[in-house]
């Protein structure tokens, strides 16, 4: 049987010669290509050899990658903080719900809940935040002083004026020409441009226009109906048109958020320091904004600050709002403008007539006993009380054990624990078979699809037989489980989790009547021995999975398996140990093949050499034997 291998990273076919340079037994009747190919046969073996050993590295490599993954999915699934079974959580080992008469609040409860009932007898004030209020209409309105007399001269048959107005997003050119001009003689210059505006944006209800128009005493203003934002815009740079109707280009009702401070149209104007920033603090945090920093820019870092504000605008009123995030009575805002007028630009000062509103506090009473509380969430003995409505009635809260669903998620975790812990004994304890070596390509032409799958399943057992890096993780696990971790009085033996017995290598088992006891009576004790820093179970488990599968960082910094096999879809794929061996196995390999057909050529070369010879001797003798006759 030919000796070849298919593997996905060498997959050439050494069945064939690779060299065929000269005469195949034409003269002699050898068989030239089974002689050289029986003559480079230790050549060949050598190849094959190498080419299973590169098959038998990629499987040992998915079947650490296999481990990986079930790791990953484990840490996942009960050790991230996202998910909803985090064992590191405290809130995760609630065994206590909680209900409520009315809607008017709303429960929760804590690991320090316990049961029983809470009887909320009356709500007489909710908690509010203290809130900062500007006027409405912070922006410059669109008027200003109109001079007809200047705007109209540059405006004859062959010259008009334009400029763009943008209202809710749509943009229009308001041409100002000839016809225009010749217009006024029976119409006003206010009903003129309304026209315009009319035609150009159209009206509400036939008859009122999106765009109203009005002139008095030589003050030109624009208002678009109710809530819409309009803007006027210079069309090709000529902001002259804009400055002869006494506006300012980019100039608008409402704010443009994405537009920086300099080009806002502030009904205070903005000035900024003389090094062109505004400054300020806010309950003592300080705040540096260039003039040139966008609007949202300026409210994203307010709001996303330690300053413990939320600042806000509404196009709607053309108003800004600041508002504490902390609910409740006390100075929970405190503003200081150190350079430049930015608070006064968005009118949250008294002076530019804002309104300020204080917080006020929670009050409530509780089983009988008056509560103040600056937040309407209120903790009572672990139940967390959130106040939703005034209420004048009685408020029953009832707290009862329910064991059912910790248990239930305790159950799933001890059974994902040992799925885990038996992949990885099943890896290091089977044993590997020498009579399934890789299919080489020539044996794998001589099989069925199922016989080829049938095989290989045979040959990927037991390649990790005793693997030190795997029993090293499983027995750090196991380890800990059974030794290190008792916290808060208890261990898992008491919760009636214990070994399933020698013969199940650290797999666990459950009494579930004394996990259901122990969830009932010492839930707090419970939570301590998995969530405990550094010693908790959980704690402890995560570090050991991290340990083993962590793919962040560079090369040498990574977990154990990621080092030795890496991980798909992650720098690791190619940045391992494995990886680094299949490189090598890949040039010996080419070297190999190179010396291959060397030796191919030279055994091809005395082949022919002696066709070459045989040829000569044949036609000699065939004179010879002319000669011979004719005498």
């Amino acid at each position: 049987m030919a000796t070849s291998v298919n593997s996905a990273t060498s997959t050439s076919t050494l069945s064939s010669l690779s060299a065929k340079t000269g005469m195949a037994g034409l003269v002699s009747g050898l068989d030239t290509d089974s002689l050289v190919e029986s003559l480079t046969s230790a050549s060949r073996a050598k190849i094959t050899k190498q080419q299973q050993n590169l098959q038998l590295l990629e499987w040992k490599q998915s079947s650490y990658r296999g481990v990986s993954k079930v790791l990953k999915e484990f840490q996942s699934k009960y050790l991230d903080v996202l998910s909803t079974n985090n064992f590191r959580s405290a809130a995760m080992f609630n065994a206590v719900s909680a209900t409520a008469s009315s809607t008017k609040v709303a429960v929760s409860t804590t690991s320090a809940a316990s049961a029983g009932t809470i009887t909320v007898n009356k709500i007489s004030q909710l908690a509010t935040n203290q809130k900062i209020t500007s006027a409405e209409g912070v922006s410059k309105p669109l008027e200003g002083t109109l001079d007809q007399a200047q705007l109209l001269s540059g405006i004859n048959e062959t010259t008009s004026k334009s400029f763009l107005m943008k209202l809710d997003g749509k943009i229009k050119t308001i041409t100002l020409d000839q016809a225009f001009k010749d217009s006024l003689g029976t119409k006003t210059f206010e009903e003129a441009l309304q026209t315009k505006l009319k035609d150009a944006f159209g009206t509400t209800d036939g008859t009122n226009p999106m765009v109203g128009v009005d002139v008095t005493g030589g003050q030109l203003s624009f208002t678009p109906m109710e809530g819409s934002t309009l803007s006027i815009h210079a069309l090709n740079d000529d902001t002259d048109t804009l400055k002869y109707l006494g506006l300012e280009d980019k100039q608008s009702n409402k704010m443009t958020t994405s537009m920086a401070l300099e080009d806002l149209t502030f009904k205070n104007a903005l000035t900024p320091g003389a090094d062109g920033k505004v400054k300020l603090t806010i309950n003592s945090i300080d705040f540096e904004f260039d003039k040139t920093e966008t609007l949202s820019s300026v409210m994203s870092k307010i709001n996303a600050s330690d300053a413990g504000v939320t600042l806000a605008y509404s196009s709607i009123n053309d108003q800004f709002t600041m508002t504490a995030k902390n609910s409740g009575a006390g100075d929970n805002i405190v503003i200081a403008e150190t350079a430049g007028n930015l608070m006064t630009a968005l009118g949250l000062t008294i002076a530019t007539g804002a309104t300020a509103s204080d917080g006020v506090n929670a009050k409530l009473t509780v089983n009988g006993k008056d509560i103040i509380r600056t937040s309407n969430t209120v903790d009572v003995d672990g139940v967390k009380i959130e106040l939703k409505e005034l209420s004048n009635d009685a408020i029953t809260v009832t707290s009862k054990a329910d064991a059912t669903s910790l248990k239930d998620t305790i159950k799933s975790f001890v059974e994902d624990y040992n799925n885990m812990i038996e992949t990885m004994n099943k890896l290091v304890k089977e044993d590997y078979d020498t009579a399934y070596p890789p299919l080489t390509d020539d044996q794998k032409a001589e099989m069925s699809e199922k016989e080829i799958e049938s095989w290989e399943a045979k040959a990927k057992v037991g390649l990790l037989r005793g693997d030190k890096l795997i029993k090293g993780i499983a027995n750090q696990m196991q380890s800990m489980i059974y030794g290190s971790a008792v916290n808060g009085g208890i261990s898992l033996y008491d919760l009636g989790i214990s070994s399933a017995g020698y013969a199940e290598n650290g797999k666990l088992k459950i009494d579930e009547d004394k996990l259901t006891t122990a969830i009932e009576t010492k839930s707090n004790a419970i939570q301590e021995l998995f969530t405990t820093a550094d010693t908790g179970l959980a704690v402890q488990l995560n570090d050991i999975i991290t340990s083993a599968v962590k793919t962040s960082g560079v090369k040498g910094t990574r977990g154990s398996l990621i080092e030795m096999a890496g991980y798909e879809s992650t720098l690791s794929n190619t940045e391992n140990n494995i990886y680094d061996d299949i490189q090598k196995i890949n040039k010996n390999v080419t070297k190999l093949k190179t010396s291959l057909k060397d030796e191919e050529t030279r055994y091809w070369s005395k082949f022919t050499a002696l066709e070459t010879a045989l040829q000569q001797l044949n036609t000699q003798s065939s004179i010879l034997t002319q000669f011979s006759s004719g005498a």
